[in-house]
């Protein structure tokens, strides 16, 4: 009789184990499996007490004695748990908070997960649960998504935005990456746009340099008074390409600066003034040169400020043939603020916004890189500049700087 209790016990437990292994299996719940075994095992042990044998229930103690076991493994496998959980969170942080569109879809093109960039690109969220295809309320956004799901396109225009596509296959379904490289397509075309642009004016001065140089040199007959003021052509054409190079040089190395505090210091501004390329203002006789300054000393690259008025004051002269140019700079309680004024020709309100603009020239002299790189400066240090203009009158250019800087 023991034999058949023993054996009917052991029977009991091993039914007691396939349904724990059964829950582990299709609901993947380790803590509760082990859990569920271990509570049956007792109760299974309480239930048979009675009935087996003092021999048996003695050897029995050694069930009691695997508990503690058992309850390490659990507890061990718990830590294991909480561990992935917390890695599980973390990666779902990093995934919400990158600057890429993340999309998980399904086989059947539902989707798992959508991050916060998706709704930043799209301005409109899909939620989990819905199909990539037919989900979204904008319909834009279903034919978008439609035309990915058969074209697998890695790049499109959407919304005045430039998005990059990478779709990533996985187990079960796939991964979508989505990019907004609507800067950098931009900056693209404005280098390309740039280069061109850059050719055409350093072509211009090449070949009048050749051009005047191959005419002394095949015409030995020249008389002395032309050979001069070909000469002077080629040595004022030389000068412009200088200039011209030197613009581009300064553009390039603007564009590459970036604005930290071991670049700024505190600049004397007087100081500064009295370094200024402006002999030229002040030896004119037909323009008078005012300098209005109210600044003792303020954060900045000195390079970079000099730069700056001498641009500003170039172009006031440019423009300029009589009356006055005026540089005047001061500050109120969130501002540095420095002023160019000129009586010069002015300009015309269609050409205001073009005149920050690389290359253009409201003459046809100058290299047109001046007020351009004046422009790229001022951002840099979170500037803005304002321009008020009268054709006929002159104008005034004023820049203001935020304190908060410093």
């Amino acid at each position: 009789m023991a034999l058949f209790y023993k054996f009917l016990f052991f029977f009991v437990l091993l039914f007691n184990f396939i349904i724990c292994l059964a829950v582990f299996q299709f609901f993947h719940l380790f803590f509760l499996s082990a859990s569920l075994y271990a509570i049956l095992t007792i109760i299974i042990l309480e239930g048979f007490n009675h009935l087996i044998p003092e021999s048996f229930q003695n050897h029995g103690n050694v069930f009691f004695r695997i508990f503690p076991i058992v309850n390490k493994i659990i507890e061990k496998q718990s830590q294991k748990i909480d561990k992935l959980s917390l890695h599980r969170s973390n990666l779902l942080k990093v995934i919400e908070n990158i600057k890429l569109g993340v999309l998980l879809i399904d086989n059947k093109n539902t989707v798992i997960l959508s991050n916060n960039y998706v709704s930043y690109i799209f301005d409109c969220n899909i939620e989990p649960g819905k199909s990539i295809i037919d989900g979204w309320e904008n319909y834009k956004f279903l034919t978008l998504f439609d035309k990915f799901i058969k074209e697998n396109f890695q790049k499109v225009e959407f919304e005045h935005k430039i998005l990059k596509f990478n779709k990533i296959l996985i187990e079960n379904g796939y991964i979508i990456i989505i990019e907004d490289i609507t800067k950098e397509e931009s900056y693209q075309a404005m280098k390309m746009n740039f280069f061109s642009n850059a050719s055409h004016e350093l072509k211009t001065p090449i070949t009048s340099i050749v051009g005047y140089a191959e005419t002394l040199l095949l015409n030995n007959d020249i008389d002395k008074k032309d050979q001069n003021k070909f000469l002077k052509y080629i040595y004022q054409n030389a000068l412009n390409l200088n200039d011209l190079i030197n613009n581009i040089l300064q553009l390039a190395e603007i564009e590459h600066f970036k604005q930290s505090s071991d670049v700024l210091s505190n600049v004397d501004i007087l100081a500064l003034l009295s370094e200024l390329n402006i002999n030229h203002l002040i030896n004119s006789k037909n323009i008078e040169f005012i300098q209005e300054c109210e600044l003792s000393a303020i954060p900045f690259n000195k390079y970079h400020l000099k730069t700056i008025l001498d641009n500003l004051l170039d172009n006031a002269f440019f423009y300029t043939k009589e009356g006055f140019i005026k540089l005047k700079c001061h500050n109120d309680n969130n501002y540095y603020i420095f002023e160019v004024q000129d009586s010069g020709i002015g300009i015309e309100k269609s050409q205001q916004e073009k005149i920050f603009e690389r290359f253009y020239k409201i003459k046809s002299k100058g290299s047109g890189l001046g007020l351009a790189i004046v422009k790229h400066l001022v951002l840099i240090y979170n500037g803005s500049i304002e321009l008020e203009s009268t054709v006929g009158v002159g104008s005034l250019f004023r820049l203001k700087f935020p304190k908060k800087n410093e």
